[in-house]
């Protein structure tokens, strides 16, 4: 890829400060741990609840909780009361292609 081209990725400038780092070294580290990538891989294909997450990811509810806590802090998941119930769905659609893109990254690695 050329760093001047108009293919999608957006180079960070020489002028960007260190707080745009600090930011997007806090994503990265919400992204960091196998359990909130799972909750926001489940979180593709729609809303999902404590209770589902937990489930599936075969984690105790207060485990679950912790992960979303920090998703939620980083703004990368929101959550959404539904009756007696909290659940949650992606902040922004693109957190899906930077965890695919990841992980065709990792698949190239092996």
């Amino acid at each position: 890829m050329n760093p001047g081209s108009d293919d999608g990725v957006r180079a960070i400038a020489a002028e960007q400060t260190a707080p745009d780092y600090e930011q997007l070294a806090q994503i990265f580290k919400a992204l960091g741990h196998p359990t909130r990538l799972g909750i926001l891989a489940k979180t593709f294909s729609g809303k999902f609840c404590v209770t589902d997450l937990q489930e599936h990811l075969d984690r105790s509810q207060a485990n679950v909780s912790q992960h979303l806590a920090v998703l939620r802090d980083r703004g990368l998941a929101i959550p959404e009361r539904q009756g007696n119930k909290v659940c949650y769905r992606l902040a922004d659609e693109r957190l899906a292609r930077i965890i695919d893109l990841a992980a065709d990254i990792a698949d190239a690695i092996k």
